[in-house]
């Protein structure tokens, strides 16, 4: 069975043709518009790019003197050889990097409970009281010369057995019923007692023994050498 075929006509063809012939002419335009551009933008770089090799030029000449060609072909391959280790370094700071953002979420309740403290240490007083300390220890630090300081070192020894000895349970307690006795004194502001009281108060034994006591401090202090440390406050 054929197949009848539909001849082609004169305008068809020239229809055709035509269609043809306006692809190739577009075609055509649009590469002399692309070359023009390209022509347009060689001239709008020429000056920036002559500018741009002068100043190379000069800033080559001014290195001629002390960078050579071989200067830089060695610089290259040293880069080039360096090129593993800087890639390793900016592999530790990405780690790094990343530790940071870690580490950061973990640091604000910290931080947090370290301003709490600081806050609550501020309003007990502590900082107040530095300040204080270090205004006292300026004006301790100002107050002896060098010559005071050796010779506070050549008595710590006898200073801090001085201190020791004062700190004892009975030194203090010592000490605080004397000057609760003068204060309660001075508050009675009592008259001078006569003789016969006197004599009176030496019939009591509290009053012989603090008298024994202040006669025996008198002795000591009026011995040449200092008194040695008492044997039973030694070690406590």
């Amino acid at each position: 069975m054929t197949t009848a075929t539909t001849p082609v006509t004169t305008d068809e063809r020239l229809d055709l043709l035509t269609a043809q012939v306006q692809l190739i002419a577009d075609e055509l335009r649009r590469e002399r518009e692309q070359r023009e551009r390209w022509s347009e933008l060689v001239q709008d770089m020429a000056p920036v790019t002559s500018e741009a090799f002068a100043a190379v030029s000069r800033e080559l000449e001014d290195l001629s003197d002390d960078v050579t060609v071989e200067d830089l072909a060695r610089f290259g391959r040293t880069m080039a050889r360096a090129l593993p280790t800087m890639e390793a370094l900016l592999a530790q700071l990405q780690s790094l990097s990343d530790l940071s953002s870690e580490v950061v979420p973990l640091a604000s309740p910290a931080m947090a409970t370290l301003t709490t403290t600081l806050q609550d240490l501020e309003e007990k007083g502590y900082f107040a009281f530095a300040r204080s300390g270090a205004g006292i220890v300026d004006r301790v630090v100002t107050s002896f010369s060098e010559e005071d300081v050796e010779a506070l070192g050549d008595n710590v020894v006898l200073i801090l057995n001085t201190v020791k000895e004062m700190t004892q349970p009975e030194v203090m307690t010592l000490l605080q019923r004397t000057a609760v006795t003068v204060q309660e004194v001075e508050d009675e502001h009592a008259e001078p007692p006569s003789l016969l009281a006197l004599l009176k108060q030496m019939r009591d034994p509290q009053t012989r023994r603090g008298l024994g006591r202040a006669l025996t401090m008198l002795r000591s202090v009026g011995e040449d050498k200092p008194a040695e440390p008492n044997s039973p406050h030694e070690g406590r």
